[in-house]
């Protein structure tokens, strides 16, 4: 067994807590007001874009070229497909790219990206790692 599935192993309570909240749960069964859902998919963005410095953090940490290259791939996908995928999501449930652009975070959503970032800044490319899988897994 792996490092990764240790720790699913280890979180596998909190993660089922998380997958049974009723804004999850809202999502899978349709029930979730759609403003919140244009809420979330805004912060989200905010989100994806911080994401993104924090991996470009962990480039510069990394041990070896190898490593530079996965967090790398990781930030191209992220800006150049994710995002993408994210903008024309969003346009679908009619948030457009200058809503995206004028959002302004939540207090959750700044919570979160100032973790990631100052974990970026004071970290090690494995502890930015551990900060951003959740990403990965969600």
């Amino acid at each position: 067994m792996g490092y990764s599935d240790d720790l699913r192993r280890m979180g596998a309570s909190m993660w089922e807590t998380e997958q049974n909240h009723p804004f999850v749960t809202g999502i899978g069964d349709g029930s979730l007001p759609l403003e919140n859902f244009r809420h979330y998919m805004r912060q989200d963005y905010i989100f994806l874009i911080e994401y993104c410095r924090a991996i470009s953090l962990a480039v510069a940490k990394a041990p070896t070229v190898e490593d530079m290259g996965w967090f790398a791939k990781l930030i191209h996908e992220t800006l150049n497909t994710e995002m993408a995928l994210h903008v024309g999501f969003c346009a679908d449930f009619g948030i457009s790219k200058e809503e995206l652009l004028a959002t302004k975070p939540s207090p959750t959503t700044v919570g979160y990206t100032n973790h990631m970032i100052q974990t970026g800044f004071s970290g090690s490319a494995g502890e930015i790692a551990t900060v951003i899988l959740p990403c990965a897994w969600g």
